[in-house]
């Protein structure tokens, strides 16, 4: 390796910080058995099933995303401006919000369901610390840095588990997660074709690593190639940062990038103001982008192969505030998708507006560590790492 070699190398490594979205876990990814990957077909067999996680980041309010029809009086009481007067009713006196009504179909069909109040005991309400909750499956008085995914997915040997499409691993932190982040499939192969191979070892510690990332970028390009020159998906999508996310990760499933796990990322959820308008618009996003993806999965044939899973750091508070909106709250309700969920269920208690918390919050009845055991478990086959949370038969 020349002087211009390794400064070409150390000024693309992902740690470096001089390029951006691009994050590479600290695994090394073998070249040779990436371009194997790379010209499969996409994957079929159930044991190498793929999840697709969908951040409502911010604190998505439940309340009004299921909207408790039998309790109607009490809910108008604590939202008299933010009520929802139309609901989509889906069933068990439960309405979902008329935005999201393109997914209305997949629950008809059976291809979707609700996991009704979601948290976990002793909620905290920061930001920050509530999502490393959810992304470590700690709980609230643990730290965990490794991302809850280390402990539920399948180990293979070679490529990569997952791809976040946006910044940070989250959920896929840590060694026994093999993982990139990215703006997108095309921008990180063509970055990625900056790096020239290097054959070559150093007992120089700091050397080694800039070339071992060397490496992982050319292992996960060969990865990643395919999906660069899929076409097929792209009529299902309109333009928007949320729909030009799921392209990029229907691209990725398509062209056979041997992932398991993608995640990406809706943002905006935090709706302490004006938020009639706001969460309107954002369960109409997430509808239409999980409607298109759920339609580029059924013509590509894939959508058995494939589960949509939606979280959020917490729900929103019951009571409307002055300003038009709602403050940091606790439980609230999750969502999945694919050709293998049982559809058209709700799966855990209603939120009960007569049995609050200490700060007259909800109460949470399933805890979010029951739905990643089901991930394990029931989708991937693994044992669950969670032994004191049964899995959801939503599977």
């Amino acid at each position: 390796m020349n002087r211009r070699e390794f400064a070409q190398l150390a000024a693309l490594m992902p740690f470096s910080g001089l390029v951006p979205n691009l994050v590479m876990a600290e695994s090394s990814v073998d070249i040779e058995k990436a371009r194997e990957l790379s010209t499969k077909k996409p994957l079929k067999d159930g044991d190498k099933r793929i999840l697709v996680l969908v951040e409502l980041a911010g604190g998505n309010d439940g309340l009004n995303t299921l909207i408790p029809l039998t309790k109607r009086a009490k809910y108008e009481e604590y939202r008299p401006t933010l009520k929802q007067m139309n609901a989509i009713d889906i069933g068990g006196g439960i309405g979902m919000h008329t935005s999201l009504k393109k997914l209305f179909p997949h629950w008809e069909a059976g291809d979707m369901s609700w996991i009704q109040s979601v948290g976990y005991p002793k909620p905290d309400r920061s930001h920050f610390r509530s999502k490393d909750i959810w992304e470590t499956a700690s709980s609230s008085d643990q730290q965990r840095t490794d991302g809850w995914l280390s402990l539920a997915l399948p180990k293979k040997d070679q490529g990569l588990h997952g791809v976040v499409v946006g910044s940070g691993l989250g959920p896929l932190s840590g060694a026994e997660c093999r993982a990139v982040a990215m703006h997108d499939p095309k921008t990180f192969v063509n970055q990625a074709k900056l790096v020239e191979r290097v054959n070559y070892k150093s007992s120089n510690p700091s050397l080694a690593h800039v070339i071992d990332v060397q490496q992982q970028l050319h292992g996960a390009k060969h990865l990643l190639e395919r999906s660069v020159r899929v076409r097929s998906v792209d009529k299902f999508f309109r333009p928007s940062s949320f729909n030009n996310n799921l392209k990029s990760v229907a691209k990725m499933i398509v062209g056979g990038a041997g992932v398991m796990v993608y995640k990406v990322t809706l943002s905006g959820f935090d709706t302490h103001s004006s938020q009639a308008v706001v969460h309107q618009n954002l369960m109409s996003y997430l509808a239409e982008g999980l409607d298109s993806f759920a339609q580029a999965m059924k013509a590509s044939h894939l959508w058995d192969d494939v589960m949509i899973m939606t979280y959020s750091e917490f729900g929103r508070s019951i009571k409307e505030n002055l300003s038009g909106g709602t403050d940091h709250g606790t439980a609230a309700p999750q969502l999945v998708m694919g050709g293998k969920i049982k559809g058209g269920e709700l799966f855990g208690d209603k939120a009960d507006l007569n049995n609050l918390d200490s700060q007259q919050d909800l109460n949470y009845s399933t805890d979010f560590r029951s739905i990643y055991a089901t991930v394990a478990e029931n989708w991937w086959g693994q044992d669950n790492p969670w032994e004191q949370h049964t899995p959801i038969a939503f599977i």
